[in-house]
């Protein structure tokens, strides 16, 4: 299992990115 932190998220539209630690962004 991958680790990150919510880096940013818009509850509004439904996604947003998570940074993991290994400093790249996931778009969910």
């Amino acid at each position: 299992m991958n680790n990150g932190t919510v880096k940013w998220f818009n509850s509004e539209k439904g996604f947003g990115f998570i940074e993991r630690e290994d400093g790249s962004d996931v778009f969910v």
